[in-house]
């Protein structure tokens, strides 16, 4: 009898052991498997400290053009979704985000990174209208030319941020009668709002009259946002630019789950509707849809936008924040984690109460993890714990049962979905696409990199049950690896008058060759372990030493 395995595959925990196909495991730990061997991952090397103290559950590198892991780490203790705002010729970085309990903010690296605490300072996203209407009286020109005939206008302004976005107009005065050169006096302005804004003007328009007969609020004058009154001559015929008729209204305040998409415009979520920003505009955000289902979260897959909630999941195919419309789809998969909501290889991922849900470009959603695991398997890890990431096309899930916390990996690589374990728990992680690379909150509170160690992690790999046609004796095996030494455990089940009976075998592997396995048995079934800290490309065991070299 000789078994040689070479080509290593991942966990299939929903199959009975004795049926897994060749090569496939029970479970393997601390391992990648995509070049078919078993390669330890290297432990996280820590490459940031991190200022706030408390569980973080949300990181975000921030100062995207600097290539160093080191600097700049915005992180929080709270759930945050954070996205780099589309703004032309943007010096700064502006970056939006939004955290659960705050309202939705912005900061830029003129106030970013000042201490520690980052971002250590922000502005409150939006611009709200002014409360109060303005007083319009009006002084008459002196000597009038004959003729002159004096229009009934009405007066409204508007807050500005010192980023030059403009907010939505307040109530408009009541109606006043002027004409060119007559001197407008402006009272009962209101100031700034109290807050985190950054509005250091005020813009006032009048109504003029065009040629269909409709009445269009145009620019009059720009005062500074903490002017109260105001007053000049008015010449109606250099009045500037209209009013924009979609009022850019600020985001609601418990807007969460930000995302950029890649047309210009930005889309969160409150309750049940769906809310985008205007293009290149994210001060303002004038749309939204409802839905049937309270929101969790989504994700943007190429231009297409998905919806998660507590019922059905709907997806949004529209890549303009007017005409975006979210659907709903077949299969009814709630999501059951926020954060586990995923752009991934061909479709969003999340979590359900039956598994990982892939929502793919055509609308098509399914448990892609139904080969994998059952729905009793599923959730054991407590799916509502969970939280991930994605790197190199590899979903990486974290998972806290209360008495178990690690990871699961889930690999799309050579294209059937493979399951690996990781030990390691972080309790929040960053992929950063523009370095490839994966960062992780370990719970000792600091920036960790994945894979980024010197010292690699202790990894473990457990075959499948084999079944042997008659009983026989396991005498022998052998370990390729490229370091020594390599732990190896041989279980086997044997025939006794008493019932089956587990004899466990133990050889710390040393070097390449063969090796004997001491015991006096007959077995009809068994399984392997191996466990090392170096990359292992096949184990064989046979009946006889003789056996294990033999093709």
């Amino acid at each position: 009898m000789r078994e040689a395995e070479k080509a290593f595959t991942g966990m299939l925990p929903r199959v009975e052991p004795h049926l897994l196909p060749a090569g496939a495991s029970q479970d393997v730990l601390n391992a990648s498997l995509q070049r078919g061997s078993l390669v330890p991952y290297r432990a996280p090397a820590k490459v940031a400290d991190l200022a706030k103290v408390g569980t973080k559950l949300a990181i975000y590198r921030f100062g995207r053009s600097i290539d160093d892991d080191s600097r700049y780490w915005f992180h929080w203790l709270n759930d945050t979704d954070v996205a780099r705002g589309a703004i032309p010729d943007d010096a700064q970085e502006r970056t939006y985000f939004t955290e659960a309990g705050q309202p939705p903010r912005v900061t830029d690296s003129t106030m970013a990174t000042t201490d520690g605490q980052m971002p250590s300072a922000w502005y409150r996203l939006g611009i709200p209208a002014p409360t109060s209407r303005a007083t319009v009286t009006v002084a008459l020109q002196p000597d009038p030319p004959s003729g002159l005939e004096r229009q009934s206008c009405l007066l409204a302004y508007t807050f500005v941020s010192a980023w030059g976005e403009e907010g939505p107009p307040n109530e408009v005065s009541d109606p006043f009668n002027a004409a060119t050169n007559d001197t407008l006096n402006v009272i009962n302005m209101e100031g700034p709002p109290a807050g985190e804004y950054n509005i250091t003007l005020k813009r006032l328009y009048i109504s003029t009259t065009d040629a269909a007969g409709t009445a269009v609020l145009r620019f009059w004058k720009e005062v500074p946002a903490g002017a109260v009154t105001f007053s000049d001559k008015v010449d109606f015929t250099e009045l500037g630019e209209a009013l924009p008729e979609r009022a850019l209204v600020p985001p609601p305040a418990d807007l969460f789950g930000l995302m950029a998409h890649p047309g210009g415009f930005m889309i969160g979520f409150s309750g049940k509707r769906v809310y985008r920003s205007e293009v290149f505009k994210p001060f303002g955000w004038p749309y939204y849809s409802p839905v049937a289902d309270e929101i969790v979260g989504g994700a943007i897959m190429g231009q297409a936008t998905v919806v998660c909630t507590k019922g059905d999941t709907y997806l949004a195919t529209q890549a303009d924040p007017v005409t975006l419309t979210p659907l709903r789809l077949d299969g009814n998969q709630p999501c059951v984690a926020k954060r586990t909501i995923r752009a991934f290889k061909g479709g969003v991922v999340y979590a359900s109460p039956d598994g990982l849900v892939m929502v793919d470009q055509a609308g098509g959603v399914g448990v892609v993890t139904e080969e994998l695991l059952t729905r009793a398997q599923w959730q054991a890890y407590r799916p509502a714990s969970m939280h991930a990431s994605v790197h190199d096309n590899r979903y990486f899930c974290w998972f806290d049962t209360g008495a178990e916390r690690g990871g699961l990996i889930f690999d799309l690589t050579r294209g059937a979905m493979s399951l690996t374990r990781t030990d390691v728990y972080a309790t929040a992680s960053y992929s950063d696409g523009r370095r490839d690379e994966l960062f992780l909150a370990l719970p000792d509170g600091n920036v960790h990199k994945w894979d980024g160690g010197a010292v690699p992690l202790a990894m473990r790999r457990v075959s499948k049950r084999f079944i042997l046609e008659r009983a026989q004796n396991i005498g022998a095996a052998q370990v390729v690896a490229d370091a020594y030494p390599v732990t190896f455990r041989l279980r086997a089940t044997i025939e006794t008058s008493g019932g089956p009976l587990d004899v466990e075998l133990q050889h710390q592997v040393t070097n390449g060759r063969p090796f004997r396995l001491r015991g006096n048995y007959r077995a009809r079934s068994y399984e392997f372990t191996v466990e090392g800290t170096a990359a292992i490309s096949e184990v064989t065991v046979a009946s006889v030493l003789g056996n294990v070299t033999a093709v």
